[in-house]
């Protein structure tokens, strides 16, 4: 069962406006992207800003961040959400020790370039948020959250990319040791609380 004892993590705070990715890996028939991303094929505005609070010493994140509302689309297939500001409301909402192997904003660099790697992230897609679900640091199983969609590489060492779009699609389980997307399973002592945020983002999204 993968730990990360020995390097406990935390989300630290973040300030300023994300820019994602021109393009999704994955084309769903309708088309989510995170607030701050922008298409080439369609133009949207938002205007967001996030301020994540930084995390006590125990591998606790936490944030706060108000963020303005989603902009409104030139396109009614394409609706916009503050990645940001969901990812800042459940991080503030996290005890102590609740998270133990879950990367965001300054920590993110620590494992953007395994991430990228190992769950295949367009490099034009801003990265939110890292889940790196191994032993030894290697993001070999874990997943992103990523301006254009959920990347991931399950525990079997499958990989997959979910588009915004289709995520309200995907049943989401978990408990204390895994993480189930829509079939997809990853175990990570933060299963519970993950599945908890990507709930937040279905619903958000699903509106």
């Amino acid at each position: 069962m993968p730990t990360d004892k020995d390097q406990p993590k935390r989300i630290k705070r973040t300030t300023g406006d994300r820019s994602g990715a021109q393009r999704a890996a994955v084309r769903p028939h309708k088309r989510e992207t995170a607030s701050g991303s922008t298409s080439q094929a369609h133009a949207s505005t938002s205007a967001s800003q996030t301020h994540a609070s930084s995390s006590s010493a125990t591998s606790h994140a936490t944030a706060s961040a108000p963020a303005s509302s989603a902009a409104s689309s030139t396109s009614a297939t394409q609706r916009t959400f503050d990645l940001n500001a969901i990812i800042a409301k459940w991080a503030s909402g996290l005890t102590s020790g609740s998270v133990h192997q879950t990367y965001a904003g300054s920590a993110l660099s620590r494992k953007e370039s395994a991430a990228r790697q190992q769950f295949s992230v367009p490099a034009k897609d801003q990265l939110f948020l890292v889940l790196d679900a191994t032993i030894f640091g290697t993001c070999k199983a874990g997943l992103a959250l990523a301006s254009t969609g959920v990347y991931l590489r399950d525990t079997a060492g499958k990989q997959r990319a979910i588009a915004w779009g289709d995520l309200p699609r995907c049943k989401v389980a978990a408990d204390s040791q895994t993480l189930v997307i829509d079939g997809s399973k990853i175990v990570t002592l933060d299963g519970s609380v993950l599945a908890s945020l990507l709930v937040a983002i279905q619903k958000q999204i699903a509106g």
